[in-house]
């Protein structure tokens, strides 16, 4: 269901796990996220995003638990 990533997005964990670039820094940002936390953002490569960014929606419990991270309040109806 994934997308397939750009060359060079994409960290091989082992044989069967990879993770986006820049997500295992601090703070945690995805190398193809664009812009700035808390004003605007998106995804530079969002038509080959993979199955987890797909899977990850506004609002949801891991949308506010992200939030929390970057010290951002919850969105409006958040269940957390």
């Amino acid at each position: 269901m994934g997308g397939r990533v750009p060359a060079g997005l994409a960290v091989e964990v082992n044989g069967s796990t990879c993770r986006m670039r820049g997500t295992d820094h601090v703070p945690v940002r995805c190398a193809a996220l664009t812009g700035k936390v808390g004003q605007q953002v998106a995804c530079g490569i969002y038509e080959w995003r993979p199955a987890p960014c797909r899977e990850f929606e506004a609002g949801s419990h891991a949308c506010g638990i992200a939030r929390m991270r970057h010290g951002m309040a919850p969105l409006e109806g958040t269940i957390l």
